[in-house]
């Protein structure tokens, strides 16, 4: 049986079932699933568990940048101009949120992140349940995404794209109406598609690709009305075909009855454009609400250039370094492969067993929705160019919901047909390919590994400071170090007086509680060759007006993906004559620690 014409008046609603056996589906709510419960218990029990584990993180290098321009924010200074970083403006403010809530130890932002993702984990149930008729599709599907966020370790989370994720999902969900069983689920009201729309904005501030969710949500609204103007086009023309024949045309030929003309054609192909057009406008309308008020911000502040000069011409340079000698399709090709088969072996698995088992037809639309969004954010992270493990960050909480239902898929098919081995097997390879892939990059040991150690902190009370800084330390990033030279500068500077940190290591400035002499938080402009001369001159100019107490040193940060060469802070000295001077003439070595050379005030 045909479904009858949508009312062309009213606003599409595309995430609805599309047949009656759909409809009956839904009307009789989720079937009855072997092990539901304990497959319910099990997820929520791994989110409580990684959750805790996410509770103790400390800072890697960004977000002790993101906490010290959160820091000026809040002492009244804008981002950019007096704190540097070229991040969206987003992320600052979330960490200035963090910051006024829990003061400035580096538990609080991670309290914040822990709160975003419970919601997120509610939200991903309720939206499973309007998607795929069934909730707990939602909680394996939070579960996954925790379990790719947390093994994402201290690095790549509370990073703008971890929050990102959250924003998405909640612009999803709000825009995803709940329905009566057995109902068509009705359109979103306006006020939805707007606060939607903001959402997706708020999300842009963090990292601009993912207010592109927004474009894909409007055009899946606008789907069943633009559908439905093609139909009746093609009866309109199929109608004018069968009079512009003739009957002399046809004759030999059998008889067949005319076309149906449709009704009013002018008013309504007018009623289904405007039902087309009508979501594109209201997310749009609520997309550009965040991004107005924050340009009101720096314009009311006076900053708005120094955004400008930030966002729109170092950051492309900056871009620009990953697509040297790189072609389009290869670095598609890498983004895609990147993630869906190296970062979490549960997704691709998932993922494989939706491919394999088809989604069901009322479940299509949610399904081509999440897929949408997804190739959106796969753009952006090409675009980018870096690849960095954080990058799909926004994108692994929309991939859980996909792999969560071709798992979910999976195990009714293997449960409803009694064949317990199978079931078994299944079980067997999702624990296989969770050990097989994982998100944890960078560190020396597995996930597991550190879980079990940080497991031991907590045992302590969290008190064992030394095991935490070994936690987070990576590479040349020493925990422990930065540490000991914020305590150093504590004990020989004046409360008040400035510091200055020539590296890559902000977070001196925070531990230390010494204000930075410069806004200047880390040397990438002053050794990035487009922004170099620029950056040296203005970094002087600070310099001059707020001389440091000490000036701290870095070596061994050596970074070619961000600064494009390979010489570390301290070798960069020898091409900068005013700084090297600068220290030489007015300042004294008074101690090393580690990777630092700390000069005091002559």
């Amino acid at each position: 049986m045909r479904d009858a014409a949508p009312d062309a008046t009213a606003a599409p609603a595309p995430l609805a079932p599309s047949s009656e056996s759909a409809r009956e589906l839904l009307a009789a709510g989720p079937p009855r699933v072997v092990g539901a419960r304990a497959i319910r218990a099990a997820s929520l029990g791994v989110i409580a568990f990684l959750l805790l584990q996410v509770l103790t993180y400390g800072y890697g290098r960004d977000q002790g940048i993101y906490a010290m321009v959160a820091r000026a924010v809040l002492d009244g200074g804008m981002p950019y101009r007096d704190a540097f970083d070229f991040k969206p403006p987003g992320i600052f403010l979330i960490y200035a949120l963090a910051r006024a809530l829990f003061g400035p130890a580096q538990w609080g932002i991670r309290v914040l992140e822990v709160l975003g993702l419970a919601g997120m984990c509610l939200a991903m149930a309720s939206l499973a349940a309007r998607l795929f008729g069934d909730r707990r599709i939602g909680v394996v599907a939070a579960a996954l995404a925790v379990l790719v966020h947390a093994q994402l370790e201290f690095w790549h989370t509370a990073q703008p794209e971890s929050f990102g994720g959250m924003l998405t999902i909640a612009a999803l969900l709000v825009a995803t109406p709940r329905g009566r069983d057995g109902a068509p689920r009705p359109a979103p009201r306006g006020a939805a598609l707007v606060l939607s729309g903001a959402l997706f904005g708020a999300a842009g501030l963090l990292k601009p690709p993912l207010a592109g969710g927004g474009v894909v949500l409007a055009v899946a609204l606008a789907a069943p009305a633009l559908a439905e103007l093609a139909r009746r086009a093609s009866e309109r023309a199929a109608v004018q075909r069968w009079i512009g024949a003739g009957p002399t045309a046809l004759q030999g030929e059998p008889a067949r009855s005319a076309p149906h003309a449709p009704g009013p054609v002018r008013s309504t192909a007018t009623a289904l454009l405007w039902a087309a057009l009508r979501p594109a406008l209201l997310i749009a309308l609520g997309g550009v609400l965040p991004v107005l008020a924050c340009a009101a911000w720096f314009a009311l502040r006076g900053a708005l250039g120094d955004l400008w000069e930030v966002l729109f011409v170092f950051t492309p340079h900056y871009t620009a370094l990953g697509w040297r000698g790189a072609s389009v399709l290869g670095m598609a090709w890498y983004g895609a492969c990147e993630w869906l088969v190296h970062y979490s072996g549960p997704l691709a698995f998932g993922l494989a067993c939706l491919v394999a088992l088809h989604p069901e037809r009322h479940e299509r639309a949610g399904v081509a929705l999440l897929s949408g969004v997804i190739a959106m954010h796969l753009v952006g992270v090409v675009m980018q160019a870096k690849f960095f493990p954080y990058h799909y960050g926004a994108t692994w909480p929309l991939t859980a919901m996909l792999a969560a239902l071709g798992l979910w898929k999976a195990w009714q098919r293997c449960t409803r047909s009694g064949a317990k081995a199978a079931a078994a097997a299944l079980l067997a390879a999702l624990v296989a390919t969770a050990f097989a892939r994982s998100a944890t990059k960078d560190v020396a040991d597995d996930y597991i590994e550190r879980c079990a150690k940080r497991i031991a902190v907590l045992a302590t009370g969290a008190r064992d400071q030394a095991r935490l800084d070994r936690l987070a330390s990576v590479a040349d990033v020493n925990a422990a170090a930065n540490r000991e030279v914020a305590m150093w500068l504590r004990e020989r500077v004046a409360p008040g007086r400035p510091v200055f940190v020539w590296g890559f290591e902000p977070v001196i400035y925070d531990l230390a509680d010494r204000p930075p002499a410069t806004r200047y938080l880390y040397n990438v402009p002053q050794r990035a060759a487009w922004a170099r001369q620029e950056a040296r001159d203005a970094l002087m100019r600070d310099l001059a007006a707020s001389p440091p107490a000490a000036i701290v040193v870095e070596r061994h940060d050596v970074f070619p993906s961000v600064t494009g060469d390979v010489i570390d802070s301290r070798g960069t000295l020898n091409g900068f004559p005013e700084l090297a001077g600068l220290i030489e003439e007015r300042y004294e070595l008074a101690a090393s620690i580690e990777d630092f050379e700390i000069h005091l005030e002559r």
